[in-house]
């Protein structure tokens, strides 16, 4: 049916594997629903092959409403997010390369060079501390990190959550950051990335904000 969620997400999955932003069957996609369900990827299926038959869809609690496989491991986290930020309407967990080495380093993307990057993703890209992958610490710690003004995340050493107002919107954030990384190793590796001014950076940030449309952290 037209405007049906899932075809947009299936789209993406097949864009994740194409460009390798996640591996085999790693990652995660979910949209949610105006009654407050979401469509989410199954749990060990390549992004690259996702059908329409494969998605499940879950209610707040996790229950599957509709759909033959198992939901995502990490359905969780993506539950514990949207909890957290009503504003959004879709969630992308996966594993660029360039960006998830970033943070097998321990290290964040330091956007001060790049005004599209401080525009776009923000002052900064939140590092967050390592918990194991689909466990219930990983869902609680990005459900009380993430924030109405920061659409990208870095999970130490396992890879990148984004969200959007809706499913374009997350992936777009997570092609700009894996982008940005991508250009940021090369500066990195050119000897250094050199900061734009303050008064530059300050600018940047306050029209991400206005991208953003609001003025809370």
């Amino acid at each position: 049916m037209e405007n049906d969620p899932r075809t947009a997400l299936i789209e993406v999955c097949h864009l994740l594997a194409a460009r390798n932003f996640t591996t085999a069957t790693g990652g995660n996609v979910s949209v949610r629903l105006p009654d407050d369900s979401c469509w989410v990827t199954p749990s060990g299926l390549h992004k690259g092959r996702v059908t329409r038959e494969d998605l499940v869809r879950i209610d707040r609690a996790g229950t599957i409403l509709e759909g033959a496989r198992k939901p995502s491991s990490e359905t969780v986290m993506h539950l514990t997010a949207y909890q957290s930020l009503p504003q959004a309407q879709a969630i992308i967990h996966a594993h660029p390369p360039y960006a998830t080495g970033f943070t097998q380093a321990g290290k964040t993307l330091d956007t001060s060079s790049s005004s599209e990057a401080i525009a776009i993703l923000g002052p900064d890209v939140p590092l967050l501390p390592y918990a194991p992958p689909s466990s219930a610490e990983l869902a609680a710690l990005v459900g009380r990190s993430v924030r109405p003004l920061r659409k990208a995340y870095m999970l130490a050493h396992h890879g990148v959550l984004t969200w959007g107002t809706d499913l374009w919107d997350a992936y777009d954030i997570l092609d700009t950051m894996e982008l940005f990384a991508q250009s940021l190793a090369v500066a990195i590796l050119a000897g250094g990335a050199v900061s734009l001014p303050a008064h530059e950076q300050e600018w940047l940030a306050r029209k991400h904000q206005e991208i953003m449309g609001g003025t809370g952290a």
